[in-house]
């Protein structure tokens, strides 16, 4: 389910002409969902319905016949009592002013009779700095209470209770059969059975309101029922100049288009048929309505089905059921709260949508250190699982060494083995580390269970007196001197380019001995050149020092 979709608004009208009305309107595509309506007796003189009982059967079987939904919320429109437009000074407050227009209210002949008003006002946009201009209608306090219990018996919640007045303006400016540019100063006629209506509007936003109350029926005749309408607006229209009228017909007695023709006024007559007179509907309608039936929608009941998407466009937005109706309101509204002077409405869908945004906000950050934990607990767990392979291995080190005890090992032993098993090897590391002798170098050092060692020298007392020390430090070795030579010729290692002490030794013209002490088998004289060929004028395990 869709969060930020808004909730289902099923508008509902008690139009005298024609009964009860239920529609269901697709904003955006002016276009009829549903509709359907039901004969419904409205007292005019008493302004009321006249049996709520009635009301509440027709209105439960309509709502049941075109599925609307219990979550549905219902803007009802109702006849408008009172409809009124007047300046009050800039000094009075929210409160003030509410009291003065009760003051008035109860100065109604209507509202005189224990008869409670219940009113809804709206400060409108052309106010200017000396006065605030205030625009209210009011119904019988009694009768919407006991809308507003009928509603929550069947299930319903309300969202507004509109008048027929705004509702029938809103439509016109819905369906744009009206021009309501913000420079166009036009009148509104409105005639309905026992009332006829002049408003002087500015655009969208109205200035003035007139009211004349009429007597015209079915059982007087035509002339004197658009005689006695003309009576009663043309002393009015006179004194309101502007670019256009529009003349609306809410009464199956009077013709808009009749009226319109003998109408004199000083600008341009349009007309609009909103009773039997209509000819066509005024949306389109959907596949679930009879395209005859929809010449039967009024502009009340549409007015009430677009109320809350057309909030934005219209300047004057009343609303019967308020806090002046006491509990039957307050307890079923949601919670409120003020913030800097604000006061914000914790409905569902609000809390649906500020739950939303919060967790649209939260779920990244939530998101990053997720991964960051996860990250740090996958690197944990490799630590562990390797710790825990090194401790199955020296387990498995201390079950397989468990029968060898400390008993079994000793420090002076081993390492008197080890001396005595290495003695000669480091017997040679001394010697060669302390003992060579002045002008005599090792060209091979080889260290084992056999020893090679292998060098020059440039006289012969030095090789004897560094074998002799050989012998000294191991006299049990076997180690014997087995070449000794002057290197001369090929062999030479003074004949090696490569070697950096060629150039000094040559430059002196001196020979030099080459020797080898070793216990390993000596090497032949075949060998010998074998490895000359190999490596010429170097001795073996000697590679050539490359620059």
């Amino acid at each position: 389910m869709n969060l930020f979709k808004k909730r289902l608004i099923a508008g509902v009208s008690v139009t005298p002409e024609l009964g009860l009305e239920v529609a269901l309107i697709d904003f955006e595509a002016k276009t009829v969902l549903k509709y359907g309506n039901k004969p419904l007796e409205y007292n005019g003189n008493l302004r009321e319905i006249a049996d709520l009982d009635l009301f509440k059967d027709a209105l439960s079987d309509l709502l049941v016949e075109l599925q609307i939904p219990n979550n549905a919320e219902i803007v009802i429109n109702i006849p408008a009592t009172t409809f009124k437009i007047n300046d009050y000074p800039a000094a009075l407050d929210e409160i003030q002013i509410s009291n003065a227009v009760e003051e008035e209210l109860l100065q109604n002949p209507f509202f005189k009779n224990n008869n409670e008003p219940c009113s809804s006002l709206m400060k409108l946009p052309n106010s200017t700095i000396q006065f605030n201009k205030i625009a209210y209608v009011a119904s019988s306090r009694n009768m919407i209470v006991e809308i507003a219990l009928i509603m929550k018996d069947l299930g319903y919640k309300i969202h507004a209770i509109d008048t027929s007045v705004s509702s029938t303006v809103n439509a016109l400016m819905y369906l744009e059969r009206v021009n309501t540019d913000y420079d166009t100063n036009w009148v509104l006629m409105l005639i309905e059975n026992n009332c006829c209506r002049v408003i002087s509007m500015m655009g969208k936003n109205p200035i003035d309101t007139f009211e004349e109350k009429i007597s015209i029926g079915e059982v007087l005749g035509d002339a004197e029922n658009y005689s006695t309408v003309i009576d009663a607006a043309e002393p009015i229209l006179k004194n309101l100049p502007s670019k256009y009228l529009c003349v609306v017909s809410k009464t199956n007695v009077i013709s808009a288009e009749a009226l319109a023709n003998k109408l004199t006024y000083t600008a341009p007559i349009t007309y609009q048929e909103a009773n039997v007179f209509s000819g066509e509907a005024f949306l389109e309608v959907g596949p679930e309505v009879d395209p005859e039936i929809a010449k039967q929608i009024s502009l009340d009941v549409i007015g009430a089905a677009i109320y809350r998407e057309f909030i934005p466009y219209s300047p004057a937005v009343f609303n019967l059921y308020n806090r002046s109706l006491g509990d039957i309101y307050l307890l079923e509204q949601p919670p409120e709260i003020t913030i800097g002077g604000r006061t914000i409405v914790l409905s569902n869908e609000l809390l649906a949508k500020y739950f939303i945004v919060l967790a649209l906000i939260l779920l990244p950050l939530a998101l990053i250190i997720f991964f960051v934990l996860f990250s740090y607990t996958q690197n944990q767990n490799a630590q562990i699982e390797e710790l825990d392979g090194k401790i199955e291995q020296i387990n498995k080190f201390l079950e397989e060494n468990k029968k060898i005890s400390s008993e079994m090992f000793d420090e002076g032993t081993e390492i008197a083995s080890g001396l005595t098993h290495n003695k000669a090897i480091y017997s040679y590391y001394t010697i060669v580390g302390t003992e060579i002798p002045k002008k005599l170098w090792l060209t091979h050092l080889k260290l084992g269970d056999k020893t090679t060692i292998e060098g020059q020298a440039d006289n012969l007392e030095s090789v004897y007196a560094f074998f002799r020390s050989i012998k000294d430090y191991n006299t049990d070795s076997d180690i014997k001197l087995q070449k000794l030579g002057l290197a001369t010729g090929s062999n030479s290692i003074l004949k090696n380019s490569d070697f950096d002490t060629e150039s000094i030794l040559t430059s002196l013209n001196a020979d030099f001995y080459e020797f080898r002490i070793s216990n390993e088998p000596e090497i032949s004289k075949e060998d010998i050149k074998n490895k000359d060929e190999q490596t010429p004028g170097l001795p073996e395990g000697l590679e050539p020092i490359k620059e």
